[in-house]
């Protein structure tokens, strides 16, 4: 008989703390433990699903109906089990972007119990294939004889791909094109005086992923029979001017497309540091400061022609300053300006 006792005891125990584990589920509000891709990921592939997971068994149809995507995508909900929710897009997710998925308060567990907070994470897909670099630079219009062009991607392109929808137009005497991982090489004999012109088709792949271009690469130039040069007209190192005056500095160029300016303020011991250094210290000086005014002028050069214009710049208040303008093309100069 005791050893009955003993053994109704033990039962009892057991179905209370099970009765108490039962109770404290029940009671307890659900969480999202993980949403995957996690949050800040970056270079998502577009075929990727998303996945919700769970703290307990969910309410499907109201757990679905709380989820949100933004940008919008269409695509279907699937459970794998009770805790965990799949999102998988009927054709890709927007490639290139920046998606955020909330779920909100309104899911709840199968006991009826609503969302403890709100959950969300963002993250990026994989970019477009991009050029990130060339030779000559895509914004360039002029280029001394090259005996090769370069673009660099940010990552490697399918070989077949671009030879299919690569073109050259004039095409090269002794032409080839080299595909080397992230890098395309054209090569030939570059006729001088001649516009070439550059496309890759919009559909150019990756190799990796079969992702095509955004849109169609096409840029151009001209072959130049001089080098693109650039110089300020002053034979000092300074200019000076009056305070709340124009400032206007006199300049020659050659093969140049476009002129970048920036104005630097620069501190009276800089200034006169760089009035009297060498010209590799002078060229190589970087002003620790953001430049006061930046401006971009078109130069309408002609092909191999010389010709001088003037680069104006608004009043500058009283001060001493740094100017550096560089071109698409390479050619640059520099000038110190004293503002009195």
């Amino acid at each position: 008989m005791r050893k009955l006792f003993w053994l109704l005891g033990i039962a009892f125990v057991c179905a209370a703390g099970a009765l108490f584990v039962s109770a404290y589920i029940v009671l307890q509000t659900p969480r999202v433990t993980r949403i995957e891709p996690a949050g800040d990921a970056r270079d998502v592939l577009p075929t990727s699903p998303i996945t919700i997971t769970f703290s307990m068994p969910m309410e499907r149809a109201v757990t679905e109906q709380s989820v949100r995507i933004q940008p919008r995508v269409n695509g279907a909900f699937t459970w794998q089990d009770n805790q965990t929710l799949i999102f998988t897009p009927h054709t890709t997710l927007p490639i290139s972007r920046t998606l955020t998925v909330q779920v909100f308060e309104s899911a709840r567990s199968l006991f009826r119990r609503g969302l403890a907070q709100e959950a969300h994470a963002r993250f990026t897909t994989l970019a477009y294939p991009y050029i990130v670099s060339s030779t000559p630079p895509l914004d360039a219009q002029f280029a001394y004889t090259p005996n090769q062009l370069k673009l660099t991607f940010n990552r490697a392109l399918a070989a077949d791909s671009v030879r299919a929808n690569l073109t050259l137009t004039p095409t090269l005497a002794n032409q080839t094109l080299a595909v080397n991982e992230n890098q395309i090489f054209i090569g030939g004999f570059f006729q001088p005086r001649t516009r070439y012109e550059i496309r890759l088709a919009k559909k150019t792949t990756d190799a990796a992923y079969a992702l095509p271009l955004e849109r169609d690469i096409t840029f151009s130039l001209w072959v130049a029979e001089q080098y693109p040069h650039f110089s300020v007209l002053n034979r000092a190192r300074v200019l000076d001017f009056k305070k709340n005056s124009a400032v206007v500095i006199p300049a020659q160029l050659t093969n140049v497309s476009r002129l970048d300016v920036a104005v630097y303020p620069i501190s009276q011991e800089e200034f006169d540091a760089n009035a009297n250094a060498p010209f590799e210290t002078w060229y190589a000086f970087q002003p620790n400061r953001a430049p006061l005014e930046k401006k971009s002028l078109v130069t309408n050069a002609r092909l191999d022609e010389y010709m001088r214009m003037e680069i104006a710049l608004d009043a500058l208040p009283a001060g001493t300053y740094y100017v550096r303008i560089t071109s698409p093309e390479g050619a640059g100069d520099a000038q110190l300006v004293r503002v009195e």
